[in-house]
């Protein structure tokens, strides 16, 4: 039998290092990873692409799906704004054009960040109202018809950079530290991303089109620490704190979040 080929692009990111991982221990997949740098390199198959210098075409075209993990996340967007416009943005079209020439599928992830955090509980047909550059960008790169886009947003483990929440709470070990009340969540590990993943390729329930795919639960970021503190054993003193609400909840119109069978926060945390 045939394995399904499979294309991670970013492979050693915080999301493309736990999707290539999962991925890999699947024997009905054959993972392709990418990375910038030899430094991170996860795999002897492993292809060495940087979007911002070298063209797609020296990527396999034989290949069945596409998982799009390169991105440029929030706390870097002000590095260089003329690269993550070309990341978030641009390079998502540049990809689709390379995908159909091609006849391969792409599963690419988005933010809930293209919501302001007013209103809560979003839907697909909601409209964009972020008005930062990190949610515009993003925003730009929703290649809807032309991909399967997954809404959501992720917490994970690093190799490098320590930008996450979850390294940024390890980093306060014993410390006390403000958990926000008014800050609510539903998204998702990068393991549990990886999963649904695998559910829709093994599941062939690729499809075009925008989808949210969130937890069982909403929680919020003030819950969100307290499970961390459990879960790395950080003792830390979490002091209640009651910032301006932000709530980029999402709920769907469609049936793919249902179908993947998501748990709740605490499970997936527990799980990492």
């Amino acid at each position: 039998m045939k394995k399904i080929s499979v294309l991670v692009l970013g492979s050693t990111g915080m999301l493309g290092n736990a999707v290539t991982r999962y991925l890999s221990k699947n024997s009905l997949l054959n993972i392709i990873p990418t990375h910038r740098n030899d430094q991170y390199k996860l795999s002897c198959n492993s292809i060495k692409y940087d979007l911002l210098h070298d063209s797609l075409n020296i990527l396999p075209r034989n290949i069945d799906y596409v998982i799009n993990c390169i991105g440029v996340i929030k706390p870097f967007v002000f590095q260089n704004i003329e690269t993550t416009i070309k990341i978030n943005s641009l390079f998502p079209w540049e990809l689709s054009r390379w995908a159909n020439l091609n006849s391969c599928k792409i599963i690419h992830i988005t933010t809930d960040c293209v919501y302001s955090g007013q209103k809560g509980k979003y839907v697909e047909t909601d409209p964009h109202d972020a008005l930062d550059i990190y949610g515009k960008s993003k925003s730009l790169g929703e290649i809807c018809s032309e991909a399967m886009v997954l809404r959501t947003s992720i917490i994970g483990e690093e190799i490098h950079s320590y930008a996450s929440l979850i390294s940024w709470t390890k980093s306060q070990k014993g410390k006390s530290v403000d958990g926000y009340k008014t800050h609510h969540w539903n998204g998702l590990t990068t393991l549990e991303y990886a999963k649904c993943c695998e559910k829709i390729i093994n599941g062939d329930l690729y499809q075009k089109g925008l989808y949210h795919i969130f937890a069982s639960n909403d929680v919020t970021k003030y819950d969100l620490l307290h499970l961390f503190n459990n879960k790395y054993n950080l003792k830390l003193n979490i002091c209640e704190a009651y910032p301006e609400k932000i709530d980029r909840t999402l709920r769907t119109n469609m049936n793919l979040c249902s179908r993947l069978e998501i748990p709740d926060v605490n499970e997936m945390i527990m799980e990492l």
